[in-house]
C-alpha cells in the first residue's frame, strides 16, 4: 500500500483526536450504563485457569476456552455442566498439556465458537506462557458436539502463517463452508475454504489490521500501549455477508463484505469496499446480539457496549467492576449474554512475575434487553 492510501485510512481513526484530544486515549467513562451490577450472574469460577473466551450451542451447552499463560498446566477447553462444573472437552489426551506433543493436542487455546450446525471449533495458536509460537503447532480443530469427537484439524504453512503470525478468534459460515480467523501477531484475516482446507491472507498487514500506533488505552487506571496487538477481535453478521474486524486497540470497528475476500485480492482492490462501522475502545471481544448489535468487552472501564452496525451509536449495557477485562462474549438461547472475565493484565506476565489477580476467574452472564433478543 502506498503512503497516500495508508494515511487515508488512518486519517479516519486519527479525526477521534477531535472527540478526546491530545493522544488516542479512548475512554467512554461517564456515560450511563443501562444495567445494573445485580443483573450479572456468576456462570463458573476457576481458581487456576484463567477463562477468556465462551462459545454457547444453540441446545445451551457451554464451552470456555483457558488459554496456557500460566506455568499451571490448563486442560485448555471446558465444558460447563449442571452447578457450574467444569470439566476438560472433549476429555481426552487433546487436553493434557504437553509442549512437546503440541501437534496432536491443545497448547494455547485462544478461542472457541458454535457454529450453530453443530461442530465446535477451537483455535490454538501454540504459544504458552505468552513465550514463542511453536513451529507447525498452530491450528484450528472442529469438534462433532453429537459425538464429542475432533472431526478435523486445519493446519497451515508458510504462506498463510509466516514467522510473527498469531492466530486469535474464529468465526465460521456454515452456509459457505468458509471460516475467517484474525492474526494478530502480523495483521491479517485467515481465510479458509473448509472442504478443501485450502486458506489464505485477506487484508495482508493492512491499515486497517494494522494497530493503531497512537493508541493508548488503560486498565484499572495504569495506561498501557496495545500497539503490537493487531486486528484481534472479529465477527459476522448475521447473514454472514459482512465481516467485522478491528485491533485490540481500535480506535474503530471495519466492515467489508465476505464476497469481497471470498478468493485472493491486492489490498489496493478491497480498500473502496472497506468501511468504518463506529468509534470504538479498547476491546477484549466482541460477540453479535439477536439483533445484530455488536457487544463490545471494553478493557478501560469494566464494561459492555453496544455498537449498533447501521448507525455507528454506543449504548452501554452494563458496567461491573469484576468485568475485568471482557474477552469474547456469546449470546445464549436464553437471551443471556455469556461474558468472560480473564483479567489479562493482572497475571504474573504483567507484574514482574507477580499475580495481582482478584479472587477467581470467572464468566458471568447477564439477560439482555428485550429489543436486543
Amino acid at each position: 500500500m502506498g503512503k497516500h492510501q495508508e494515511n487515508k485510512f488512518w486519517s479516519l481513526s486519527r479525526n477521534i483526536r477531535d472527540v478526546v484530544g491530545g493522544m488516542l486515549i479512548l475512554n467512554m467513562l461517564g456515560l450511563a450504563a443501562t444495567a445494573s451490577s445485580d443483573t450479572l450472574e456468576t456462570v463458573v469460577q476457576s481458581a487456576d485457569f484463567a477463562i477468556n473466551g465462551v462459545a454457547v450451542t444453540r441446545d445451551g451447552r457451554v464451552f470456555v476456552s483457558m488459554p496456557q499463560w500460566t506455568s499451571v498446566p490448563s486442560p485448555s477447553v471446558g465444558e460447563v455442566l449442571a452447578g457450574g462444573v467444569l470439566t476438560p472437552y472433549p476429555g481426552n489426551d487433546w487436553n493434557r498439556f504437553d509442549a512437546d506433543l503440541a501437534f496432536d493436542r491443545f497448547t494455547n487455546v485462544n478461542a472457541v465458537h458454535a457454529d450453530g450446525v453443530g461442530s465446535l471449533w477451537v483455535v490454538d495458536y501454540a504459544a504458552p506462557q505468552f513465550g514463542p509460537v511453536i513451529v507447525g503447532a498452530q491450528k484450528l480443530v472442529q469438534i462433532d458436539l453429537a459425538s464429542n469427537e475432533i472431526v478435523r484439524v486445519y493446519r497451515f504453512d508458510k504462506d498463510v502463517l509466516p514467522d510473527g503470525a498469531k492466530l486469535n478468534d474464529v468465526r465460521v459460515n456454515a452456509k459457505t463452508g468458509t471460516a475467517y480467523i484474525s492474526e494478530f501477531g502480523l495483521g491479517a484475516i485467515i481465510v479458509v475454504d473448509l472442504q478443501s482446507g485450502d486458506a489464505f491472507r485477506a487484508l495482508d498487514q493492512h491499515s486497517s489490521t494494522r494497530a493503531h500506533p497512537d493508541v493508548v488505552s488503560s486498565f484499572l487506571g495504569e495506561e498501557f500501549r496495545p500497539n503490537h496487538l493487531q486486528v484481534n477481535d472479529i465477527e459476522l453478521s448475521a447473514d454472514g455477508e459482512t465481516l467485522y474486524y478491528q485491533p485490540t486497540g481500535g480506535p474503530v470497528m471495519w466492515q467489508i463484505p465476505t464476497k469481497a475476500i471470498a478468493a485472493p485480492a491486492p489490498n489496493a482492490d478491497l480498500e473502496p469496499l472497506i468501511q468504518v462501522v463506529g468509534k470504538t475502545m479498547t476491546i477484549g471481544g466482541v460477540s453479535r446480539a439477536p439483533n445484530g448489535h455488536l457487544m463490545l468487552g471494553s478493557v478501560q472501564d469494566n464494561t459492555v457496549w453496544s455498537l449498533d452496525p447501521e448507525t455507528g451509536e454506543k449504548t452501554a449495557l452494563i458496567q461491573d467492576d469484576r468485568l475485568l477485562w471482557p474477552d469474547t462474549m456469546s449470546v445464549g438461547p436464553d437471551g443471556y449474554l455469556y461474558i468472560p472475565a480473564p483479567q489479562l493484565r493482572l497475571l504474573p506476565k504483567f507484574n514482574n512475575g507477580q499475580s495481582k489477580v482478584i479472587g477467581e476467574f470467572s464468566v458471568y452472564r447477564m439477560k439482555l434487553p428485550t429489543s436486543y433478543q
